[in-house]
């Protein structure tokens, strides 16, 4: 990895809790983003299977 590489991680790197955890992990968004992910998978896997049997 070059110089301009490890200065920008550095610079962008997300804050994190004295155990080491990432803050992001309990912002509310993130958490809403990923509940919406994961719910948009399980509606598309019951669609796959639904059209499965159906057909």
């Amino acid at each position: 990895m070059d110089q301009v590489t490890r200065e920008l991680l550095t610079r962008t790197e997300s804050p994190r809790r004295p155990n080491g955890e990432r803050k992001l992990a309990h912002n509310l968004f993130m958490q809403m983003t990923w509940g919406l992910l994961a719910v948009a998978a399980l509606v598309q896997l019951f669609l796959l299977v639904w059209l499965d049997v159906m057909s």
